[in-house]
């Protein structure tokens, strides 16, 4: 019969048990499901009524959405003021281009300007390209911040002007006192380093004896297409518009490439965003739920709600008396310990380890000498005892125990006997007999 563990009050575990925890009541499962619902509910009006697009860029980077020093919502928010029929596309940018329109692509993400979304930009009928210039790190106190803005390597920047031409070469220097070349009369304003190029299949709009600031690309067979080129996005950013008269400046330049079309309301001025990771919001958010990556959420909740709808089943009616906690004081370790050992059939085996540590811990209290094999050592032991006057003799002892057949089944009584003789011996052994105690 295996062996039973006790409880602290010295019951079986299985009989001290007490009554833990709870069923659900119905009224409490009805209001459960009852809020699940109502907030499923919301978030699907809530999405349903967020047209925001997404980003994986964030807003501390350079789009019309940030606010941050080097982003272009400034520029977008001076153009819807003066009256330009001006939009962001997030999806089907072409399409909100049409056969008139002008698109702005500015500071595109240097992870997706080889994409085949991206390249098809290009084949726009009036293409603005602004050059990327500045990496920003985020503010942590204000998400939507930078706190520092670091150059891009100059090859980043080849890599986006090699869009529209490959004979563009970017460099960057002191920024110019003069402009040679100024098509537009506005002169820029700026300070610190400048990044230009130089091309010979561009010719300049804006530039000094260097290089362009702006240029404008030869397309000898395209001539009712027209690609500009602002090398230097400073003039644009949140930071730099209130500078001097650059926004004035950016206005004319946009104003210059859409010429033909300043009167035509439909000709928007369309600032593509997909470069920037922005992505149109689903129209449907029943849709969205089946979608790579949210179908995992999906997925993830069903699951959820098939363990939630299994594990109540088994909570309606009476409650579950769960089995009581095991007593990990010494007492029950104890208890616990010899009653496996029992069971084990080890009797034997204990005792014999019980006798032979009690005399080593005998003979270390009495200081025997050392390097005593055992049979020496119990003899200087009973030596010690019969001076002593111990009626007990632990050569005795040691021999009954050696008896013992550790695999066989053994007497209990005589078990005893001889757990309760060596306990004997080591009392009058180390504090005399009881008649010599008494004497004393």
């Amino acid at each position: 019969m295996p062996p039973q563990f006790h409880g602290v009050d010295g019951k079986p575990a299985h009989e001290s048990a007490s009554m833990k925890g709870a069923s659900f009541s119905r009224s409490a499962i009805a209001l459960l499901v009852s809020c699940a619902v109502a907030l499923f509910a919301l978030s699907v009006l809530l999405h349903a009524y967020d047209n925001t697009p997404t980003a994986t860029g964030g807003k501390y980077k350079p789009n019309t959405y940030s606010p941050s020093a080097i982003g272009h919502a400034g520029l977008y928010d001076l153009l819807r003021r003066l009256a330009r029929p001006v939009s962001r596309s997030a999806g089907n940018t072409l399409a909100a281009v049409g056969a008139r329109g002008t698109l702005i692509v500015a500071e595109p993400d240097l992870g997706m300007i080889y994409s085949a979304d991206t390249m098809k930009l290009l084949t726009a009928p009036r293409l603005l390209v602004v050059l990327p210039k500045w990496r920003g790190l985020r503010d942590p106190a204000h998400p939507n911040w930078i706190n520092e803005a670091q150059p891009l390597p100059l090859n980043d920047v080849q890599a986006a002007v090699s869009l529209v031409t490959s004979s563009a070469t970017v460099f960057r220097k002191e920024w110019p006192k003069d402009w040679n070349a100024n098509e537009l009369g506005i002169e820029p304003t700026g300070s610190g380093t400048i990044q230009l190029m130089r091309s010979t299949q561009m010719r300049p709009i804006i530039g000094d004896g260097d290089g362009m600031l702006v240029g404008e690309l030869i397309t000898p067979n395209r001539r009712d297409r027209k690609v500009w080129v602002v090398t230097d996005p400073d003039i644009l950013s949140n930071a730099g518009l209130g500078q001097g008269r650059n926004a004035e400046l950016m206005v004319a330049i946009i104003d210059t490439l859409r010429s033909a079309n300043n009167n035509d309301k439909s000709a928007h001025i369309v600032f593509d965003e997909t470069i920037h990771g922005f992505r149109a919001a689903e129209g449907s958010p029943i849709k969205l739920m089946f979608r790579f990556p949210f179908v995992i959420i999906t997925l993830l909740s069903c699951a959820t709600a098939a363990v939630l709808a299994y594990a109540a089943t088994g909570r309606f009616g009476a409650p579950r008396i769960p089995p009581r906690d095991l007593d990990f004081g010494k007492r029950g370790l104890i208890s616990n310990g010899a009653r496996l050992l029992d069971y084990a059939g080890h009797q034997a085996r204990g005792l014999k380890r019980y006798v032979r540590m009690t005399i080593r811990s005998v003979a270390h209290t009495l200081h025997a000498p050392p390097n005593l094999d055992e049979v020496a050592l119990v003899a200087w032991l009973d030596g010690i005892g019969n001076a002593r006057g111990v009626s007990t003799s632990c050569a005795a002892i040691l021999h009954a125990t050696d008896d013992f057949d550790a695999g066989k089944p053994q007497n209990l009584t005589r078990l005893f006997e001889t757990a309760q003789n060596i306990h004997r011996w080591k009392r009058e052994i180390l504090n005399g007999t009881s008649a010599r105690r008494r004497h004393r």
